[in-house]
């Protein structure tokens, strides 16, 4: 078969080779989409991101920055300029680029603090944006939290709201100090701007309010949301917005789109009927992380729409309430734009990284291909979906990958794989990781548990009964696998997670020695630490265990893994980065610690940077190194 390329199978640096594509922002006239490309230096252990161009018309692709860390691109009002923000070790700025002139792009702001989002003002005169100052040397904190993971310390003041001249750089500060903006959104008409402060009792959720820009008079319009995008303005300007929950089920709760009429009322769910979350809570490690907010155009609501293992793109009619999915099937969308009846977005699956596409009445069509070159390279296995009904007849929804090479008549080792959260979700977007077990000859299997994602809130609320029915669906499915897929080896199964999987890695070998091997990754192994030292321990921690350790101690006590430590016979590998504000790096530091008392085979990885999920967010090297180790380890133990 001369002219056929036979296909290498999947290693170790191919997580460096992916190229990750996403934020597609459509022009105000509706002709041109930026959006964001972002690539893996190796050799320079770092990445560069950068703006690109897509023109309808001639569907040309052409690159427009070069600065290495562009991104989050916004279009002026007039269509002939686009902002977007530029991070180097010096600091953040705002980079203005002007595609009539085909002048070299240009600094308009700089600090060496942060700027979370920013926003054009609809005359196309100013930019507002959020700005947090630098942070001292010395903290003096009197607030929790504190400190945020993949920020860093944030007691140097709020983030505040600010707004920049672009013609004389004279920038204005338009919220006080003690006014924490977590988002904003100016109306069409730029009289009124709509702002999530944070809640001043419960730092993780937020009041909506209106600033009127002449007076700066702000009114309050409703308060207690959990909400992490910004808020909309209808076309009008008669309604905000906005995309959270008020709690309902805790840290279960779905979220759902809640209408605020500006002139007064109450909030209206607009969403009220739909039994599933809206939001990507996917699990994807070659991605860029994109918070997608909704979009209001016309008479409809876009939003990103979460069901069992996809993310689909669908819309809302404000008016008839009618709902409708737009990107169907078996994807994974992670951000859109829409601009009347053309719509840009980013799309991957569980066998190809995320691309950018585009739709028009004529259907969708695919338009970029970073990454085919690759992919013609590397051998990529096809998960295969499978559901199973628990002992209690809930279905469970799972995948596996057959080992690269498989043959029915031998036996294989197999991984399992646990998701954080517990509220995220496998599915179908693309993981390297997966295919490089099944490339060194692993089967790889993967569930969405109780506390998943993607169902319903019933399903989704395992609030004080962490390893319980989450853990039984694990063990059963487990079971199911086996019993359904003879060539697996039961005597070399491997487990792993990271964060909630990482404390679910750990609550399975202080209960159960039927894994031969398990990695946990910046997981939870002590709920009173994670309490008192994490960002999010105490507002998590009080809903998900019940209270605080000193008013329910037994429960804190009970849902740590670390006081059973000396019932762990498998040998486990702890992975956490040292600067991990999530799960702090305490929580594997001393349930190695333990193990190690006790004489047991454990084995403690430390990364210097990279935050919580170190192997997807942190430097090219470690996470290369990451895996590698990775590897070794449930080599040692599964290929014996």
């Amino acid at each position: 078969m001369g002219g056929l390329m036979e296909k290498r199978k999947i290693q170790v640096g191919d997580v460096g080779r992916f190229v990750m594509v996403d934020e597609p922002v459509i022009s105000p006239d509706g002709w041109l989409v930026a959006f964001l490309v972002k690539r893996t230096l190796v050799t320079e252990d770092r990445y560069s991101s950068n703006l690109w161009i897509y023109n309808r018309q001639t569907r040309r692709l052409s690159q427009l920055t070069s600065g290495g860390g562009d991104h989050s691109p916004a279009w002026a009002p007039d269509g002939l300029r686009l902002a977007f923000v530029s991070r180097n070790p010096q600091g953040m700025a705002i980079w203005i680029a002007d595609l009539e002139g085909h002048a070299a792009p240009r600094p308009v702001f700089h600090t060496k603090g942060r700027i979370p989002r920013f926003h054009w003002s609809p005359e196309g005169e100013h930019i507002l944006f959020l700005h947090r100052k630098e942070e001292k040397d010395i903290k003096e904190i009197e607030d929790i939290p504190f400190w945020i993971d993949g920020e860093g310390f944030i007691c140097q003041g709020a983030t505040q709201l600010l707004r920049l001249n672009i013609l004389s750089g004279e920038v204005e500060t338009l919220t006080d100090t003690e006014t924490d903006v977590r988002s904003f959104a100016c109306s069409h008409k730029g009289d009124r701007v709509a702002l999530c402060l944070a809640h001043k009792r419960d730092f993780y959720l937020c009041d909506v309010l209106l600033m009127d820009m002449e007076t700066g008079a702000i009114q309050e319009m409703a308060s207690g949301f959990q909400t992490f995008v910004p808020p909309a303005w209808s076309p009008d300007d008669k309604f905000i917005l906005i995309q959270g929950h008020r709690r309902q089920r805790g840290m279960a709760s779905h979220n759902d789109l809640w209408l605020i009429p500006v002139d007064g009322g109450k909030p209206r769910n607009l969403t009220a009927q739909l039994p599933l979350n809206i939001g990507n809570s996917l699990y994807c490690d070659v991605r860029i992380r994109i918070l997608q907010g909704p979009v209001w155009e016309g008479k409809c609501v876009y939003f990103l729409l979460s069901e069992g293992g996809a993310v689909k793109l669908a819309r809302v009619n404000v008016e008839s309430g009618e709902l409708k999915v737009i990107v169907d099937g078996d994807v994974g969308v992670n951000s859109f734009s829409v601009k009347g009846d053309y719509l840009a977005f980013s799309k991957g699956t569980d066998t190809a990284p995320i691309e950018l596409w585009e739709k028009t009445k004529e259907g969708e069509r695919r338009i970029t291909h970073f990454n085919d070159g690759l992919l013609r390279h590397v051998n990529i296995a096809r998960p295969e979906r499978f559901t199973f009904r628990a002992s209690d007849g809930q279905a469970i929804e799972g995948w596996i990958i057959k080992p690269n090479d498989f043959d029915p008549n031998r036996g294989y080792p197999a991984i399992l794989w646990i998701h954080g959260g517990p509220k995220s979700k496998f599915g179908y977007d693309f993981m390297h990781e997966f295919q490089l077990y099944a490339a060194n000859g692993y089967a790889v299997a993967y569930l969405n548990p109780r506390g998943s994602d993607g169902y319903s809130e019933d399903f989704a609320d395992i609030r004080k009964h962490f390893g319980e029915r989450d853990y039984q669906d694990i063990m059963e499915g487990t079971d199911w696998l086996l019993n359904k897929f003879p060539w697996i080896d039961p005597d070399r199964l491997g487990v792993t997670g990271i964060s909630y999987g990482g404390f679910m890695t750990n609550w399975i070998v202080t209960h159960t020695d039927r894994f031969a091997a398990a990695v946990s990754e910046e997981g939870i192994s002590d709920q009173i630490t994670m309490f008192g030292t994490t960002d999010i321990g105490p507002f998590f921690n009080k809903d998900v265990i019940g209270g605080e350790p000193w008013s329910n101690l037994e429960s804190y006590l009970e849902k740590s893994p670390l006081l059973r430590a000396d019932r762990v016979k498998t040998p486990i590998m702890f992975i956490h980065s040292l600067d991990d504000l999530r799960c702090g790096v305490e929580q594997s530091i001393q349930l190695f610690t333990a193990l190690r008392c006790l004489g047991r085979k454990a084995k403690l990885l430390l990364l210097p940077s990279g935050g919580h999920v170190v192997g997807w967010t942190g430097r090219p090297s470690l996470r290369i190194e990451r895996l590698r180790q990775k590897l070794l380890w449930f080599d040692e133990f599964l290929k014996r």
